[in-house]
């Protein structure tokens, strides 16, 4: 077993390293058999993950700037993240996994339950006590080694809001059961004029951690991204 004081150090340059392209560490876990966590390179066992992601538009400035961004090929932001993820893992020692790419696919969704304190919103994605549902995980490291972790608490944020101004909020009247993609995808292909362009108004609405929602160039930037993907999935 790491010394905890070993463990914390690891952590704190985990943090440094985040830092430096405005991303945060988005929680860690220790790995256990149903985590479905690759072993490392070397195929001896991943004892602990860490997760990298954006808090609001931290990334942003990072990323607006980078080759990847202004290159105008596709898939810029997994591009950058692919290439920030493997500098930070090098430097972690540790292996890099990806939301994207695969097969493989990774249960991010699920490391991230179990990292941070998340619950599942009205609207599908998941949502954060402090960050809202402006946040991702853009990328994880698998360590051989143990680091320090926090108790998740599965508060439902949205259970606390009766009002749910998001579900009623979006003009396709796609999330009043299950998110309907075909709805949203062709009111906003479909409505050019549309202010869900821009950002999604159902994500907008939501009342909670506003002071965290994304710059408007980076709303519109995942926006094209959704419209490209949902045209290539339906």
């Amino acid at each position: 077993m790491q010394p905890p004081e070993l463990s914390s150090m690891k952590m704190q340059l985990a943090g440094s390293l985040a830092n430096r392209y405005g991303l945060v560490v988005r929680g860690s876990l220790l790995v256990q058999d149903e985590d479905d966590v690759p072993p490392m390179l070397d195929r001896s066992p991943a004892l602990s993950l860490v997760l990298f992601g954006n808090a609001g538009s931290s990334l942003w400035e990072a990323f607006s700037s980078s080759t990847e961004y202004e290159d105008g090929c596709p898939d810029a932001l997994d591009r950058w993240s692919w290439r920030i993820g493997h500098q930070i893992a090098l430097q972690l020692e540790g292996r890099p996994l990806f939301p994207f790419g695969g097969p493989p696919h990774h249960p991010f969704l699920r490391w991230a339950k179990k990292a941070e304190s998340l619950h599942n919103s009205r609207l599908g994605m998941l949502i954060h006590p402090r960050y809202g549902l402006w946040h991702a995980y853009r990328f994880a490291v698998a360590l051989p080694r143990p680091v320090e972790t926090d108790a998740a608490d599965p508060a439902d944020i949205c259970a606390k809001c009766p009002d749910q101004p998001c579900v009623a909020a979006c003009p396709a009247d796609a999330f009043r059961e299950e998110f309907e993609a075909k709805a949203c995808y062709a009111h906003v292909a479909g409505d050019r004029s549309s202010s869900c362009r821009s950002a999604c108004e159902a994500r907008l609405a939501c009342p909670y951690a506003g002071e965290f929602r994304y710059h408007p160039d980076q709303a519109r930037f995942h926006m094209r991204a959704y419209l490209n993907a949902m045209s290539k999935r339906l």
